[in-house]
């Protein structure tokens, strides 16, 4: 991105489970108000999978599918990213003709994305369509369906907070 900073590094912008279940719900119907029938979800792992799941729940989806894609080069906040590789898709087999619903948790530049879709077209999928929950501001492309766009780093609810390594609310077994 042309010297432009991906994140302003002002603030954490995090998501709570209560706000992440109204976006991707407001997404499920999102995608069923255009009238795209998908009949495969495929989650972008690893962040990608959480909304995924959620979304083929939501859809009434069975078939699911995983790209592994990894871009961050770690965990930590503000990581550095390297360029979209395809390691992996799980179960390995083709799309044969499929309407794929692609969901990532967050479209940073657009990269993973982009592989990610040439990735189910070139294994025969016959439509394909792009889900972010989040999009920086800063993105080169736009997901078909999107809950929100952002100019700093998020902290969705299935990663640990900064500093804290445990959940806030007691299990009860």
């Amino acid at each position: 991105m042309s010297g432009t900073p991906m994140w302003r590094r002002d603030r954490l912008l995090t998501i709570s489970w209560e706000a992440m279940g109204r976006m991707l719900a407001g997404l499920a119907d999102d995608v069923r108000a255009s009238g795209f029938a998908p009949t495969v979800v495929a989650g972008i792992a690893r962040g990608g999978l959480p909304p995924a799941i959620a979304l083929s729940n939501l859809l009434g989806i069975e078939d699911f599918r995983i790209l592994g894609i990894p871009r961050n080069t770690s965990n930590s906040r503000y990581s550095e990213r390297g360029a979209a590789v395809l390691k992996y898709v799980v179960p390995e087999r083709e799309f044969g003709g499929a309407r794929v619903l692609l969901v990532d948790d967050i479209m940073g530049d657009g990269g993973t994305m982009a592989l990610a879709k040439r990735t189910v077209e070139d294994l025969g999928a016959a439509e394909v369509r792009t889900v972010a929950v989040v999009r920086n501001l800063g993105a080169a492309q736009r997901a078909d369906f999107q809950a929100v766009e952002v100019d700093d780093w998020t902290v969705f609810p299935w990663e640990a907070p900064p500093g804290q390594n445990e959940l806030a609310v007691p299990l009860r077994v």
